[in-house]
């Protein structure tokens, strides 16, 4: 009996180790139907059903154990099983038991450094990892599991230092020559990096992740077009590769090409569907003049109905309605960026007598303009590297009242932070032009001119707080040069511009402007193309084929600040971009003397210019259609003696106006604030 059941066992063996798990798992299965606690059939069965039968596979290395408690393999298996069963718990205590019977099992320690960081235990990952090293010190993936862990965690020096050991060790690994890439990239080394990721593409052609890699690099480099190169190359070598489609849909984005970013978004919500890939695509929806206001609304619930948790309930204690209350500002943009002007408007003057101000900073990065908002707070937090139940939990710590999200679905949001109701009241002001689809935000700050009363609300998830004049106010720049005399006046020509993202270059954007150009003779216009010379010449061709020669258009690349001012003097009049108008880039434009055309839409993101040019003062620069656009801009370009005296006046007019009145502005800010968050005592 015992010879038949060695030879079928044999036999099941030779078939599995052949590749044919088919014909093996009977053989293993009449092998225990003779010999229950035959431990080699109970593992190597367990190896085959892991995949489509785990719960079966978990009884069949459980009763090997039971068999043999020293048997190394079935507690090694059990717990990769139950790793992939989503277990990590169970995975650790099988991990463990490995290593009671051989305690310098290297692989071991691996695989319970994963169990560890599956549980949110990264002190102990990293200590797993590091004693898998130094039983194994020619261990690439423990040196890669390490340096990315220390990474992940900022500790991006050790990271490094991981990193170059890996290379000692394992030079011709395109990892750790990777690795160290994305490392020193993300210290903004990009130099210093580039060799190590293109040695990694050469040692390994098709290496997906160092193309994807390389092409943000060479995005932060300006180096728009070789960056898409390569996001194209990484989803060839990886057609399921969520975060190279994700990447490629931005930098199509960036350049205007919105129909492309809109598929290649589309790929990657599809493959990954995680909330930034999803963030990414509501945005190019947003530039889309084929995207209707419902169509918006719509696609923002659908994203939170899929990746946002259902909020908390936030219990409140009864308490004095006008003590002074704690407000968090949240956002990614504690930096030099375009809203930098804002933040430190609010940080500065809000009321400390009656609010208490914390930042909450999701900024990757840090610079100048980021030391001085900490500084103009009253607490200051990077949240950066914190998930988002950390993040909300230390909100929670804080006690803060009010938590304001200063970035919606754009770059460096932590929406998910606000799904989580951290706080009593939460309100998104500025960042996004639409609703954030959350049933945790309370509020949207928005004003009389963006959403109309009785008309916008259906738009919402949140409800609409209108303050008295404008949403959000504008900081001058300090530096700005002065304003030029109408440049139309001492020539026959007259220059319209644009210096907005050229993603807001809606297909009927681009329809009214060549109609512009067409109806006001010698008229040019003046366009930002992004960084990349592909996304100019698409640009080029879009005008080309509605009739617009290529010589009546000034495409201008991405430019610093002090040239991005400059680049207003030589424009008489501004086109405002829609259906997503410009916002910051509107007032920049009006600082400069240059009054901007709009058209009023049906929603926030294409009424911003609606709120600013009446608040300036300027209602006549307001166009009801694009039909009327067209009219008032034949109208302005023969009216260049008050086109004149307007750009001498417009920086008096933008200073009287509520745009720039921080001061004002935070006070009807902290009134709508307050009652917003008082309307909670009474529930």
């Amino acid at each position: 009996m015992q010879h038949e059941i060695d030879e079928r066992f044999a036999e099941a063996v030779g078939h599995h180790q052949a590749g044919n798990a088919a014909a093996a798992e009977p053989l293993y299965r009449a092998v225990l139907a003779a010999m229950p606690d035959h431990t080699g059939a109970l593992c190597n069965l367990g190896v085959i059903l892991g995949r489509h039968q785990p719960a079966e596979a978990v009884s069949l290395y459980s009763a090997a154990i039971a068999a043999n408690p020293h048997l190394l393999d079935a507690h090694f298996n059990l717990g990769n099983l139950y790793r992939r069963m989503g277990r990590p718990a169970d995975a650790a205590n099988c991990y463990q038991g490995v290593l009671r019977i051989e305690p310098n099992h290297a692989r071991a320690y691996l695989n319970l450094g994963l169990a560890a960081t599956d549980l949110g235990d990264t002190t102990n990952a990293i200590e797993c990892y590091r004693r898998a090293l130094s039983l194994e010190p020619n261990f690439p993936d423990a040196f890669n599991l390490l340096g990315d862990l220390l990474f992940r965690t900022g500790r991006t020096d050790e990271a490094i230092a991981t990193y170059r050991e890996f290379i000692v060790r394992t030079p011709d690994d395109p990892r750790a020559h990777h690795n160290l890439g994305l490392a020193l990239a993300s210290l903004g080394n990009h130099d210093e990096a580039l060799p190590e990721l293109e040695l990694a593409l050469t040692l390994r052609p098709n290496y997906a992740d160092a193309h994807n890699t390389i092409g943000i690099v060479f995005e932060a480099m300006r180096r728009a077009d070789e960056a898409q190169t390569h996001y194209r190359q990484a989803v060839e070598h990886r057609p399921d590769f969520a975060d190279g489609w994700s990447n490629l849909g931005t930098s199509y984005m960036e350049q205007g090409r919105v129909p492309e970013a809109i598929e290649a978004l589309r790929q990657a919500v599809e493959l990954k569907g995680d909330s930034r890939s999803g963030d990414n695509l509501l945005l190019a929806f947003s530039y889309s003049s084929g995207t209707t206001a419902e169509a918006l609304r719509d696609e923002h619930l659908a994203w939170a109905a899929k990746n946002a948790p259902e909020p908390a309930e936030f219990h409140r204690v009864k308490t004095d309605p006008n003590r002074r209350l704690k407000i968090g500002y949240l956002s990614g943009d504690f930096r030099n960026h375009t809203a930098a002007g804002l933040i430190e408007s609010l940080l500065e003057h809000h009321d400390r007598n009656r609010f208490h101000v914390t930042g909450f900073s999701n900024a990757v990065q840090t610079d100048d303009a980021t030391e001085r908002m900490r500084k103009l707070a009253d607490a200051w937090h990077p949240i950066a590297n914190l998930t988002d139940s950390r993040a909300a939990e230390l909100i929670r710590a804080n006690d803060i009242d009010i938590l304001v999200d200063l970035s919606g679905h754009t770059a460096g949001n932590r929406l998910l932070v606000f799904a989580r109701k951290p706080a009593a009241f939460q309100a998104t002001l500025f960042g996004y032009p639409n609703t954030t689809g959350l049933a945790a935000i309370d509020a949207k700050i928005t004003d009389p001119f963006a959403d109309p009363p009785g008309e916008t609300e259906p738009f919402y998830r949140e409800s609409l707080v209108r303050l008295p004049e404008v949403a959000w106010v504008y900081r001058p720049p300090k530096d700005a040069p002065t304003v030029n005399s109408l440049p139309s006046q001492s020539r026959r020509s007259f220059t319209f511009g644009c210096l907005n993202n050229p993603a807001k270059f809606s297909d009927d954007c681009v329809e009214a402007w060549s109609r512009i150009l067409k109806a006001v003779p010698r008229s040019r216009l003046v366009l930002l193309a992004g960084r990349s010379a592909a996304g100019a010449r698409a640009l080029s061709d879009r005008f080309t084929r509605l009739g617009i020669a290529s010589d009546r258009l000034e495409l201008v690349y991405r430019l610093p600040a002090n040239e991005y001012f400059e680049a207003f003097q030589p424009i008489d009049l501004a086109l405002d971009p829609f259906p997503y108008n410009g916002g910051v880039s509107t007032c920049d434009a009006l600082w400069m003397g240059v009054p901007a055309l709009t058209v009023a839409g049906r929603d926030y993101r294409s009424r911003q210019g609606v709120s600013l040019l009446n608040n300036v003062g300027l209602p006549e620069f307001v166009a009801d259609s694009p039909d009327k656009l067209v009219e008032l801009a034949a109208i302005w370009s023969d009216q260049r003696d008050g086109l004149a005296d307007l750009r001498a006046s417009l920086r008096e007019m933008m200073l009287a106006s509520p745009i720039t009145q921080a001061e004002k502005y935070v006070r009807n800010l902290e009134t709508a604030l307050r009652a917003g968050w008082a309307k909670g005592l009474d529930t």
